[in-house]
């Protein structure tokens, strides 16, 4: 059990140093090393699907030309055997917020989850859900992560009663 535990371990750096590192940064030569030849990858925002190390660099390539200043924030991940969750936010500048996307002068503010497969240390395929949350940080911040999960939404409503 402990070396499944280690491997894991391993795969959620692997994952963290990809979002880290290759979105973040911009570092597009590591894409060889954690992105395997037969990678697919199933976005909502690509059609069709993402496909192998040079696909993943057009597409990340392509998203930081058009957003230099893309930020994706890990939230949590939860790790078992060959599969990396990853819960994430993802802030886009004002100044680079596309009109349909946010409100003008304001940056976008997404959230979602991605699930990724690894083998040998390199994602094989990955499944990314998801949204926007707002127009701007500051109101996503105090907006609740999910009104409808709230544990005290319950008292909310007994005590307007």
């Amino acid at each position: 059990m402990a070396q499944m535990k280690n491997i894991s371990e391993l795969n959620k750096l692997r994952v963290r140093l990809f979002i880290e590192a290759v979105l973040n940064e911009g570092r597009l030569e590591l894409i060889d090393e954690l992105i395997a030849a037969d990678f697919v990858g199933h976005l909502p925002c690509a059609e069709p699907d993402v496909t192998g190390p040079a696909g993943v660099r057009q597409f990340v390539s392509g998203h930081r030309r058009a957003h230099p200043g893309l930020y994706v924030k890990i939230e949590d991940q939860i790790a078992e055997d060959d599969r990396v969750v990853t819960r994430w936010r993802a802030t886009v500048p004002a100044r680079e917020a596309q009109a349909r996307l946010a409100f003008p002068g304001r940056a976008a503010c997404y959230a979602g989850i991605s699930i990724t497969r690894l083998l040998a240390g390199k994602q094989v395929d990955s499944h990314t859900e998801c949204a926007i949350l707002a127009a701007s940080p500051a109101l996503a911040s105090r907006a609740p992560r999910n009104p409808s999960h709230d544990p005290l939404r319950h008292l909310a409503k007994e005590n307007n009663r």
